[in-house]
């Protein structure tokens, strides 16, 4: 079965999202402190990447693949 080219762009931002993140994570050096515009900026990526999530599993539940 051929997937919905929307679920494949959502898969493709929840891996893209992830490697944002743990870029920002890995580059935010500054002690124990995350700068806000940071955390921000982390914050935003991973409520979109749950938002993607929630739209991929919707999909397979209503398209389960054998």
């Amino acid at each position: 079965m051929q997937d919905d080219p929307e679920i494949d762009w959502h898969r493709e931002q929840i891996k893209k999202n992830r490697e944002l993140i743990a870029e920002l994570e890995s580059g935010n050096t500054a002690g124990a402190d995350v700068f806000p515009e940071t955390q921000a900026e982390i914050d935003r990526l991973t409520a979109q990447i749950e938002q993607s999530e929630l739209i991929v599993a919707a999909h397979e539940k209503e398209h389960p693949r054998d």
